[in-house]
C-alpha cells in the first residue's frame, strides 16, 4: 500500500469517525445536568485505535517525514511533567472561579461515579485510555496531518513566514478541534480546554515525546473528576 493512499485513508477515518462525531454531539444532542463517570467499550476501542495510528506513524507508514521521540535527562521530563500539571490545575482553578463569580452555570453540575470494585476499575482505566487517545490524536496525529496537507498545498514553501504562518494554521485547527467537545462544561470549561490544550502542546514540545504529556493529562483528568465528585 502506498504511503500516499494510507496517508488519505488514515486522514478520512480520523475526520469523520473520530473528531468530527464528538463535536457534533455538542451542537445536536440534549446537555445533561448528570454525569456518569463511567467509560463505555468504545472508549477502550479508540485508545486502541489512537495506539495503531501513532506505531503506524513511528514506523513511516503514514507521514513522509520521519517521527522521532528523543530521550532526554530523567530531570528535564520531571520538571516539565510537574510545571504543565500545575499549570493545568491553575488553569481549571481560574476559570472555576470566574465561573462561579460571574454565576455561569457549567453543563456539568454533578458527578456520579459507578459503584462497585468493577466500576471504579472501568473509570481509572477509562481516564487512561481517553488522555492517549485525546494527546495521539489532537496533539500528535492530527497536527502533524494539517501540516502535511497545508505544506503540500502550498508546495513545501521555504519562506520561513510561510511555514510559521502554515504551522500556526494547523496548530490553531488541531487546538479548536480538542476543545470543542468539551463544550458539555460550558463556556469557560471550553477555555479551559483551550488553554489545557496550550500547556499540554508546549508540554510535548519541549519534552519530545506524547508519553508525558500523556501522563499528566491522564493524572488531571483524574483528579479533575475526583474534585468534582468530592464537591458535589
Amino acid at each position: 500500500m502506498k504511503k500516499s493512499f494510507f496517508f488519505w485513508l488514515v486522514f478520512f477515518y480520523v475526520i469523520l469517525y473520530l473528531v468530527f462525531p464528538p463535536v457534533f454531539t455538542q451542537f445536536f444532542v440534549e446537555r445533561k445536568d448528570e454525569f456518569v463517570a463511567e467509560y463505555p467499550l468504545s472508549t477502550f476501542l479508540l485508545g486502541g485505535i489512537a495506539f495503531l495510528i501513532y506505531i503506524s506513524a513511528l514506523k513511516g507508514k503514514i507521514f513522509e517525514e520521519e517521527v522521532l521521540s528523543e530521550r532526554q535527562p530523567f530531570f528535564l521530563y520531571s520538571s516539565n511533567a510537574l510545571v504543565a500539571f500545575g499549570a493545568l490545575c491553575l488553569s481549571s482553578v481560574i476559570f472555576e472561579l470566574i465561573a462561579f463569580f460571574t454565576g455561569s452555570k457549567a453543563g456539568l453540575h454533578s458527578v456520579v461515579f459507578p459503584a462497585g470494585f468493577l466500576g471504579k476499575v472501568d473509570f481509572v482505566f477509562g481516564v487512561i485510555f481517553a488522555a492517549f487517545f485525546e494527546e495521539v490524536i489532537y496533539r500528535f496525529y492530527l497536527l502533524r496531518a494539517l501540516k502535511e496537507l497545508l505544506f503540500k498545498v502550498r508546495k513545501n514553501p521555504q519562506n520561513e513566514k510561510i511555514n510559521l504562518r502554515l504551522s500556526l494554521i494547523a496548530e490553531t485547527a488541531s487546538l479548536i478541534l480538542f476543545a470543542l467537545p468539551h463544550l458539555y462544561l460550558g463556556f469557560f470549561g471550553f477555555l479551559n480546554a483551550l488553554v489545557c490544550g496550550i500547556i499540554l502542546r508546549v508540554c510535548m514540545i519541549k519534552t519530545k515525546t506524547i508519553w508525558i504529556s500523556f501522563a499528566v493529562h491522564g493524572l488531571y483528568n483524574f483528579l479533575s473528576f475526583a474534585v468534582m465528585a468530592a464537591i458535589a
